[in-house]
């Protein structure tokens, strides 16, 4: 591959993955002929995640209309890009997907890799859309085409987001393990379809695997908040901590798994704990808690510690964010300014963001090494291009930083002299932990006869060594989620 797609991709995917903060989970992918199989929830975000989480440049496959973007489209081109012809966007154009087969095909036989979106289209869904069978169709075609000696490998990728329209929130890319499909050679032969939709099934598989899917999007915050109680209460992570959603996800996913179990087996006391969920969200919220949940008490040293490290470190990197502010502030409004205009479908807020962000940070940091030179030659041109990003990492942090500690202290001094709602919050929190622990019982009991102990439980809240073992032994059960 040529400098300048590595340049491109070193460039966005580095601004992708200072836009979110982001977590990378799995393997490295595979050398050879790859197929990178991924959800697609945010527009032109994901490949751009992909591209700061792979190893290898994986060329994107793109819906045609984007390559014909006066900005964009050369951009796509110099990386590679393929396109691909949707009947939403020109009905007359679909037989030209002959060519992207061909040409996607001929880069897989040249050792290449290739990203692309098997759901067919962007989308805030609360699970995964349903899958179209252009991929499978790709690798059998390229296996085939080899004579099924290709060595071609499939991986499939998850990518989830807390709040995916937001700047500096989470966001995951979870990468599964590699697989082939040279064992459907046979298959193939007699009827190239029933191939093309094993092997579509083998990646919804794979994806789903690696994403978070709920029925509803409520579903979802209700799940987040459960596992951010219990793993508290359980004391497997400290009170105020707020882990990255990367840490969190194998929790969240179980949490998931019980829930969509839950339903399906008692409806009635699957009602009943959404509700007491509920409940101790709304309290949450009232006490605007966010994600570090209410402790059930300060203790001395925990605050007196609290204070000092993080009034340190605030007051050492206050230089730096006065700084940072004067170089930023003003470009720090008008993404926000751009979107309200604009308008746009959630799926692409955050790829406007971003993409207003690059120009007027390019166009800013220009101008400060412009200022620095009329003030003092090329030295201080230099000092300016050198400071100005540095200020603004140290700006972000800071004001990350800041912003906790605000909301921790607002939380302290909201709950002083208010032992009740303390109280209250707690033994709803006991109450509703002590209901995870039954239905853990009870899932395990379903699920693997004679281990009704819960040892080894891959429930809502289990301990990530005891699920991983549960799930090895545990029965597979078709296309069910997790």
């Amino acid at each position: 591959m040529d400098r300048i797609p590595r340049l491109i991709t070193g460039v966005v995917g580095a601004a992708a993955g200072m836009f979110y903060r982001l977590d990378r989970h799995g393997p490295p992918l595979p050398d050879g002929p790859l197929l990178v199989a991924v959800n697609h929830p945010n527009s032109l975000i994901d490949p751009l995640l992909i591209f700061r989480c792979s190893e290898r440049i994986a060329r994107p496959l793109g819906r045609a209309p984007l390559f014909d973007r006066r900005l964009l489209g050369p951009v796509v081109r110099a990386l590679g890009g393929i396109p691909v012809y949707r009947r939403q966007d020109d009905p007359g154009a679909m037989h030209r997907n002959e060519d992207m087969f061909r040409a996607a095909v001929e880069v897989l036989h040249g050792g290449g890799a290739i990203q692309i979106y098997p759901e067919g289209k962007s989308h805030s869904g609360a699970r995964l859309a349903e899958f179209r069978t252009g991929v499978a169709r790709i690798a059998l075609l390229a296996e085939e085409r080899a004579d099924w000696r290709l060595g071609l490998s499939i991986v499939p990728v998850g990518i989830t987001y807390s709040r995916k329209e937001r700047a500096r929130t989470g966001a995951v890319v979870r990468f599964g393990r590699a697989f082939a499909c040279a064992d459907l050679r046979e298959t193939y032969g007699d009827d190239p379809m029933a191939a093309a939709r094993s092997l579509t099934e083998r990646i919804e598989e794979g994806i789903r695997r690696q994403t978070l899917n709920f029925d509803r999007h409520r579903d979802r915050t209700l799940v987040s908040v459960a596992e951010q109680l219990y793993v508290r209460e359980s004391r497997r992570v400290p009170w105020r901590v707020r882990e990255r959603l990367g840490t969190r996800f194998p929790r969240l996913q179980r949490f998931a798994r019980g829930l969509e179990w839950l339903r399906g087996t008692d409806p009635a006391e699957h009602r009943r704990l959404l509700g007491e969920v509920e409940r101790y969200a709304r309290l949450n919220e009232r006490l605007r808690a966010g994600e570090g949940d209410v402790p059930p008490r300060f203790g001395f040293l925990p605050v007196t510690k609290y204070v000092l490290v993080r009034g340190s470190l605030l007051l050492l990197g206050l230089p730096f964010a006065v700084a940072g502010s004067v170089f930023w502030a003003p470009l720090a409004r008008v993404p926000g300014m751009v979107v309200r205009r604009v308008r746009p479908e959630i799926e692409v807020t955050a790829t406007i963001k971003l993409v207003t962000l690059l120009a007027g940070v390019f166009t800013a940091w220009v101008l400060w090494a412009a200022v620095g030179y009329l003030a003092g030659g090329a030295y201080a041109a230099l000092a300016a291009a050198a400071l100005a990003p540095l200020c603004g990492y140290v700006t972000i942090r800071w004001t990350e930083l800041a912003q906790e500690v605000r909301e921790d202290t607002s939380l302290f001094l909201r709950l002083q002299g208010r032992p009740d709602l303390r109280r209250r919050i707690g033994e709803l929190r006991r109450e509703l932990t002590r209901a995870f622990r039954r239905l853990e019982r009870r899932w395990m009991e379903e699920e693997l006869p004679g281990s009704g102990n819960g040892d080894n439980v891959s429930a809502p809240g289990a301990g990530r060594d005891g699920g991983e073992r549960a799930r090895q032994r545990r029965p597979k059960q078709g296309r069910r989620g997790g």
